[in-house]
């Protein structure tokens, strides 16, 4: 009776714990080479930003405001600015739900194509 009600326990937990999660992947190639390649994923309010590829080195990315669209001007600066080396995964906690990005392969003041 014991291990019966310990599994209906862990069943009822497992059932509350639910995952948001949402993926984006930029791939630039020029010529068959990536000159960009870059995933971040959000699962539950923290952000991991990964720079698989960049001709740079670096993969530059822009952390929007809500509201903001990665292909318009934004009124609001960008919440934060991070550069990740090719091969390296930054972690971000505590970004604004909603939140937009961009990422390039130099560091940018804007999203929008200028």
């Amino acid at each position: 009776m014991r291990h019966l009600t310990i599994l209906c326990v862990m069943l009822l937990a497992l059932a509350g714990c639910e995952q948001s999660s949402n993926t984006s992947v930029t791939r630039v190639r020029a010529n068959g080479v990536d000159t960009l390649y870059s995933t971040s994923t959000v699962v539950d309010g923290v952000a991991q930003f990964a720079c698989i590829a960049s001709s740079s080195g670096q993969c530059h990315y822009l952390v929007l405001a809500p509201g903001c669209k990665a292909d318009a001007a934004c009124a609001q600066p960008p919440v934060r600015r991070l550069s990740v080396a090719v091969g390296k995964t930054e972690r971000v906690p505590d970004l604004p739900k909603g939140f937009g990005q961009c990422v390039s392969e130099q560091p940018k003041e804007q999203c929008h194509r200028e």
